[in-house]
């Protein structure tokens, strides 16, 4: 007989990976009217509503991602490391981290659509975060992605990431 313990656990088993790399996203995510800002909270609860429920080690998560960057450089957690993304078909063994904002020229020209680029606390965060990642994990540069790089229909992060930047401070 299946019992409830054992069906937790091979669910939980068969969520789980070993990151194969980063992809790197920008929220894409207006601020809302309210005033309040955009965090791993947010996009939870806009993940939840399109369906990227999975049940993780007694616990459901909604967030696609891994790691949110919010402007000021704070990193929010979001799914476990091990438990496979939500972010980008294809590539969900890999770890995604999104940086709030919208750094795409053609959909947020003005910035009313969200911050209009990185901030430099957002870039050394992800700096910081992603070195960590690489001794953790053993990622080689080639492992570390732009979602436009694996989903060409994308722009995300946009065009404003300073992407060869970020590489060459790694």
């Amino acid at each position: 007989m299946v019992t409830l313990v054992t069906l937790f656990f091979a669910i939980s088993y068969l969520n789980s990976i070993t990151p194969a790399g980063i992809i790197i996203h920008h929220s894409a995510v207006a601020p809302p009217l309210d005033g309040t800002p955009v965090d791993a909270a947010t996009i939870d609860r806009i993940h939840k509503r399109r369906g990227y429920e999975i049940f993780y080690w007694g616990r459901f998560y909604h967030i696609g991602y891994h790691y949110v960057i919010l402007p000021d450089g704070t990193v929010q957690k979001g799914r476990p490391e091990l438990l496979q993304g939500s972010h980008a078909e294809g590539y969900n063994s890999y770890t995604g981290i999104c940086l709030i904002g919208n750094f795409s020229t053609a959909d947020n020209a003005a910035g009313k659509r969200g911050l209009p680029a990185p901030t430099e606390s957002q870039l050394n965060a992800l700096v910081e975060l992603t070195k960590s990642l690489q001794k953790k994990y053993g990622f080689s540069s080639a492992q570390i992605l732009r979602h436009s790089d694996v989903a060409p229909n994308s722009e995300c992060p946009g065009d404003r990431f300073p992407f060869y930047e970020f590489q060459s401070r790694l």
